[in-house]
C-alpha cells in the first residue's frame, strides 16, 4: 500500500493586488489559498503520493472554500475545529523589476492559533502514514503551537515516520517572547530531511560557516548539531531583480552532495511557493526511491516551474517538470 504523506501547518487566505499593483493603488484583491505544508500537500498529490493535510479553521462558508481547493487537488483533510472564528490571511504586493515584493501577515486570533496539545489524534492519523512534514513558521505562532508541533513529532517519531521539516524562518510572526533558537533546535532534532538556508541555520543553530565555501560547510556544521538528520537540501539564488535569478539545488546524504544543474530564470511570474515546490520534489524523489542525482534534479525543476505559475500552488505535473529537466528550463514550445 502506498502510504500517505502526513502534513501539519496554517492554511491561510492569500490576497493580492493584480498587474503587480502596490496595495495603495489597488481597487480590488486576487483571491488565492495558500501554506507552506498546504503547498506541498497540493506537489506531492498531483505527483501520485496520497497526502493528509492537518490544520485548524473555523466551520464557515470561507474556510470551505479554501479546503475545496484542496479536494480540488485530491488531498485529504484532517480539519480541527476550535474556538478561533478567523482563517489565517496574509497580503502579498508582488514585486516587479527592482521593487521587491511584500508580505503583510494577519494571523493573529485564527482557528490554528488556538489549537492546543490532545486536540489532534496523531496516532491514529499516522497509522497510514510514512511521513510527516512539518515547518518553522508553526512554531513561531505561540507556545501552545510549539508544544502542539512537539507532539506531532514525538508521535510521528514512536510511529517510525520519515520525519521531515523546512526551516522557513519568519521574522515579523515570532512576538510572543520567545526567540528562534530557544525553540527550533529542539523540534529540529526529530527530523531526518530538513530544507535548510544558510542564514536560518546561523540564526537558528548560531554556527558560523565557512564564507569561501558556504554550502559544504553549512551542511557539515548543521549534522553536527543534528546527528539524527539523514538527508539536508538546500537551494541558491542569484537574485539579479525581481524578475530575473539563478537558481541552483543542493541535496545531501553520508558525506556527499550533489547538486543540480543551474537554471537562469529571466521572467518571473511569482516566486511565492518557489521553496515548497522545491520541498515537495525531495519528498518525491526520497519517497518514491529516485537516485539522489535524480531526485536533486527533480525538486530544483520543482522549483524552477513554480516561477512561471501565479498562486501559491505548484500545480505542475511529472511530465511538465521531467519537461524543465530535458529541455534545460528553456521553455520551447511543445507542439
Amino acid at each position: 500500500m502506498n502510504k500517505k504523506v502526513a502534513l501539519f501547518g496554517e492554511y491561510l487566505l492569500r490576497l493580492t493586488p493584480p498587474f503587480q499593483q502596490k496595495i495603495v493603488q489597488a481597487d480590488s484583491l486576487e483571491m488565492h489559498w495558500a501554506g507552506s505544508e498546504a503547498n506541498i500537500a497540493v506537489s506531492l498529490s498531483i505527483f501520485g503520493n496520497p497526502s493528509v493535510y492537518i490544520t485548524s479553521m473555523p466551520d464557515n462558508e470561507l474556510a470551505r472554500a479554501g479546503l475545496s481547493q484542496l479536494y480540488k487537488y485530491g488531498v485529504e483533510t484532517e480539519v480541527i475545529v476550535t474556538e478561533g472564528k478567523r482563517v489565517g490571511t496574509y497580503y502579498y504586493e508582488s514585486g516587479q523589476g527592482a521593487r521587491p515584493g511584500r508580505i503583510i501577515y494577519d494571523r493573529e486570533y485564527s482557528a490554528l492559533s488556538y489549537l492546543k496539545k490532545r486536540k489532534v489524534a496523531w496516532e491514529k492519523i499516522f497509522e497510514h502514514c510514512d511521513w510527516f512534514h512539518w515547518s518553522g513558521i508553526t512554531p513561531a505562532l505561540n507556545q501552545n503551537l510549539v508544544e502542539v508541533c512537539e507532539e506531532a513529532l514525538s508521535a510521528a517519531k514512536e510511529k517510525g515516520l520519515t520525519i521531515s521539516a523546512d526551516f522557513n524562518y519568519r521574522n515579523t510572526l515570532w512576538k510572543y517572547g520567545k526567540k528562534p533558537d530557544e525553540i527550533m533546535p529542539g523540534l529540529l532534532k526529530y527530523c531526518n530531511v530538513i530544507l535548510a538556508d544558510i542564514d536560518t541555520a546561523k540564526l537558528y543553530f548560531g554556527i558560523e560557516p565557512d564564507e569561501n565555501d558556504l554550502v559544504q560547510s553549512t551542511f557539515k556544521l548543521l549534522k553536527q548539531t543534528l546527528p539524527g538528520v539523514q538527508y539536508m537540501a538546500m537551494t541558491m539564488r542569484v537574485q539579479e531583480s525581481a524578475s530575473a535569478n539563478q537558481y541552483i539545488g543542493y541535496l545531501w546524504h553520508d558525506g556527499q552532495i550533489h547538486q543540480s544543474k543551474p537554471y537562469n530564470i529571466q521572467q518571473i511570474a511569482e516566486r511565492i511557493g518557489a521553496g515548497d515546490a522545491f520541498m515537495a520534489g525531495i519528498i518525491h524523489g526520497l519517497k518514491n526511491n529516485l537516485t539522489l542525482a535524480e531526485t536533486i534534479e527533480f525538486a530544483t525543476a520543482c522549483g524552477v516551474i513554480k516561477h512561471s505559475i501565479t498562486g501559491d500552488f505548484n500545480i505542475a505535473t511529472l511530465d511538465e517538470i521531467n519537461t524543465v529537466i530535458k529541455q534545460g528550463g528553456s521553455g520551447k514550445i511543445i507542439r
